[in-house]
This record gives C-alpha cells, structure tokens and sequence, in this order.
C-alpha cells in the first residue's frame, strides 16, 4: 500500500509542483495586502491551480509514452508507464480523477463568484490536454514554453485575483505574475536541454531544438534577466522597497548559481538543475508573498 501511494506522488512529479504552489503564494499576499481575501474562494483556486498541473504531469506521461517519447534509454527522471509500474489504463483513471477534481473545484468557484470566468476554466482544460495530446501538441510546436508562463503564471494569478476580488488585478500583480511565469519557464528549459538528443531523434520540436541546444544556456540567463526586472518593478509599484531589493539580491545568488549550473552540468546530473529550479520557485513565491505582506 506504501509503496502505490509512493509511486503515485511520484507520478505527479513534485519536483515540478513548485510551479503551480508559487503562484498561488504571490496571489495570497497580494489578497491579503488589498484587504480583499476570502478564505473558501481562495482554496478552491488553489485546487485548480495545483491539480491542473497534476492532470497536466499525468497526460504527459500516458501521451509521451504512447508516442514513444520516453524510453527507458531516457536521461531524465524515470516514466512510470515506461518502467511498467503502472498500465496506460490507470494512468488514464488517474489522469480522470485528477481533472474531475480541477473541473469540480473550478465549477464551485464559478459558481460562487462570476460564470464569465467558465470560459477560463474551458481554456485551462484545454491547455492541460493540448499541451500534450497530438502530432501538433504545444509541447512538440515550440510552444510549451510560452504556454508555462500563460497557464502557471498570467492567467492562475490574475483569474483568481478576479474571482475572488471581483475586481481587477493590479498592475504590480501583473508583473509579479510575468515574473514568476517567466521564471517557471526554466523548470521547461532545463527540462528540454536535458533532453535535447531525444526529443532530436523523437521529433519532439521544442525551443531548444529548434534554436539549438546552445540556447539552452541563453534562455535560462535571460528568463532569469527578466524575472528579476518583473519582480523588482512590480514589487517597487506596490511599494516594497525591501522585497525588490531582496529579490535582486536572491536574483544574483540563486539564479546566477542556476545559469552556471546548466553550462556545467550534463546528462543524469541536469535533474539536479530542474530540482533546484522547482526549489528557488517556491522561494521566489514565499519570498515576494512576505514581502507583500510586511
């Protein structure tokens, strides 16, 4: 029984949930520091927020597997249907559950607050199985990176401001959201410079790909550039000096020591880059959330 709970946490890649948890944590300090939180509208967006990506993580795999993406020559961490631990069947029951319970938790906060935002609940839904699913998925198109900081960044963020508020997001909540959007997209490019020779001979068409795997590197640096901006400037319009200044110090230490690690790392070593991507997300999100809050 351990072991299957084990193996289905794993499944749901938690050395990546740092991207859907942030964001929520920015979006609770600025609910709090606008005097507009409600406590019921805000867990159920949290909900939707961590069991899209979970719904996400999960087709992945079961599409990945099927299009025969993940071998078990993979460099990157293991694949539960590649290794045989689970059947395509119940990676699709699993899958199933984990986007009932995104589709009831969003269905609840529409109800409880504005219907219009169904059509983002409709867009989410799409985004969890476009992602992967098909020949022209965004993941194989050279979109998945642009697709993170939309789906992990702008529109959980700034949707769940809405719903919750029933006003507009603020300006500086917008940068904020960009810029831990634009950061979550290194979870993607170390991700893709890992596997940069499979997904070559898979036909899997990323950004790194299609640029060369010399841009690896490259992007990481200036996702990590603009991050810093976006988070300063937006932490400096709400009025948190200090934050901005935290953020541009923790900018030069925890994102220099990422893009030095990608040029020297290789293979196996690069999981060690997504972990430690996942990790400074996390405290990039209680970082700006303190600041917010102080």
């Amino acid at each position: 029984m351990n072991n299957q709970i084990q193996t289905w946490i794993y499944a749901t890649r938690p050395h990546t949930l740092g991207a859907s948890i942030a964001p929520m944590l920015i979006l609770f300090g600025a609910l709090v520091v606008e005097d507009v939180m409600h406590w019921g509208l805000y867990l159920l967006a949290f909900v939707v927020a961590v069991s899209a990506q979970i719904s996400s993580n999960l087709a992945n795999d079961y599409y990945g597997y099927k299009r025969g993406e993940d071998t078990d020559q993979r460099v990157g961490f293991s694949r539960l249907l590649t290794t045989g631990e689970v059947t395509t069947k119940q990676m699709l029951v699993a899958f199933g559950i984990s986007l009932s319970v995104c589709g009831i938790a969003g269905i609840c906060l529409v109800a409880l607050t504005n219907w219009w935002l169904l059509a983002v609940g409709v867009l989410i839904g799409i985004g969890v199985i476009a992602y992967s699913a098909g020949s022209y998925s965004l993941s194989r198109m050279a979109l998945g990176d642009l697709a993170v900081v939309l789906f992990y960044g702008l529109i959980p963020i700034s949707a769940s401001y809405f719903a919750i508020a029933d006003d507009r997001p603020p300006l500086y909540l917008i940068l904020l959201a960009l810029g831990i959007g634009i950061w979550e997209a290194n979870i993607l490019v170390s991700n893709n410079y890992r596997d940069y020779l499979e997904d070559m001979e898979s036909g899997k068409r990323t950004l790194i790909v299609r640029m060369g795997k010399s841009s690896g590197p490259l992007l990481y640096l200036l996702n990590s550039v603009l991050t810093t901006i976006f988070l300063c400037i937006g932490l400096v319009s709400e009025g948190s000096w200090v934050g901005a200044i935290v953020i541009l110090l923790l900018g030069v230490l925890l994102f220099g020591n990422g893009c030095l690690a990608i040029r020297r790392l290789k293979g196996r070593s690069l999981n060690k880059l997504l972990r430690y991507t996942n990790m400074t997300t996390l405290i990039i999100g209680v970082v700006v959330m303190c600041s917010l809050l102080s």
